[in-house]
């Protein structure tokens, strides 16, 4: 199956040309949805991370951008009952993290609406809101809240040791203060993806803890064996900065973060990292705890290259409950797509 969406994407090719994917992480991902069997599940899906530039799909964890559009097109298709008019709640299971999700949105003609006033930074216009909660969001990758059994680690990367935080919320991510770096967290893609030398460095901390953790056998195999899993994220504290779309100040903001999406940039912030982000905040000695200015109760608002990012983490002593995400979704298309196989070497 993974050649046919492989060629279906235009994959690997930095362009694909060939088939539909955009030519970046953000716009080179596949859900496959079905009806649940399980008790109380309405849905199962499975995420998968098509590489741009190599011949792989890494199903190593989950994506919260996609996950939103999962109980909506559920809903479309078929495949759930919901009120003709009103709220729907649409339960999920994500098989990649074996995780529970709850996701409420607006039915219009007993359709998922797609018009509202929702904004996110990053996305132009307004849309219809969909709330999505991941309950016992922790050790998706079973090792875990703190896979190294602490909210702050030492690993000796290429020789040099490196202070960091790894926390595992919907997905595994290493956090690691920006300064560390040599960088201010407030840099902007074209910052980051055209320095050789820092992609070279952050991918060289992803790949160690990638073998830490058993995820492959060595440093050398990450970058191909699981491009995307864990995600690595730098961090400061709330700072002034121009976004792609307007000033941020550190007043609005309770940290400045970002992420890396297979080997470069992400252009805003994956909502599974921002779930893991939010979390680590709130949580006591993790280098975001550190870094941020720790908010009262639930909402952690992070600052990244698109503007601010709202999240909501529900916290209790160590252990996290659920985080809650709101993003905005519409069709843009249906039909069918052709896909060819290489045999032979034709």
């Amino acid at each position: 199956m993974d050649a046919a969406l492989l060629s279906l994407f235009g994959s690997p090719d930095e362009r694909q040309i060939d088939g539909l994917g955009g030519g970046t992480s953000t716009t080179s991902k596949l859900m496959i949805i079905e009806e649940s069997d399980r008790d109380g599940i309405d849905i199962d899906y499975e995420f998968g991370q098509v590489s741009v530039h190599d011949s792989t799909i890494d199903y190593g964890g989950n994506c919260g951008n996609m996950t939103t559009v999962v109980g909506p097109f559920a809903t479309n298709e078929n495949m759930v009952d919901v009120p003709d008019n009103g709220e729907a709640t649409v339960t999920l299971y994500n098989k990649n993290t074996e995780t529970r999700i709850d996701q409420s949105f607006d039915i219009v003609d007993g359709c998922a609406a797609t018009v509202g006033d929702h904004k996110i930074h990053g996305v132009p216009g307004t849309g219809a809101r969909v709330e999505t909660t991941f309950y016992n969001p922790a050790g998706t990758a079973e090792r875990g809240l703190f896979p190294f059994d602490e909210p702050v680690t030492t690993l000796d990367v290429d020789g040099v040791p490196v202070e960091m935080s790894v926390l595992d919320v919907t997905t595994p991510v290493v956090f690691v203060q920006a300064s560390s770096l040599g960088v201010t967290g407030t840099e902007l893609p074209e910052d980051i993806d055209t320095d050789p030398e820092f992609l070279n460095r952050i991918e060289q901390i992803r790949a160690t803890v990638c073998a830490e953790l058993d995820i492959v056998d060595s440093p050398e195999d990450a970058t191909v064996e699981s491009p995307g899993f864990p995600k690595v994220a730098f961090v400061a504290p709330p700072t002034d900065y121009e976004a792609t779309t307007g000033y941020v100040s550190e007043s609005e903001i309770d940290i400045t973060a970002r992420i890396m999406s297979m080997q470069y940039l992400h252009p805003v912030y994956a909502v599974t990292g921002a779930s893991c982000t939010a979390a680590a905040t709130l949580l006591e000695g993790t280098i975001p705890n550190q870094m941020a200015d720790v908010p009262d109760g639930e909402r952690v608002i992070l600052g990244h290259p698109k503007g601010k990012m709202v999240v909501k983490a529900n916290v209790n002593n160590d252990k996290v409950e659920s985080v809650t995400v709101s993003r905005t979704q519409r069709p843009l298309m249906e039909g069918r797509a052709f896909y060819t196989l290489e045999t032979n070497g034709q």
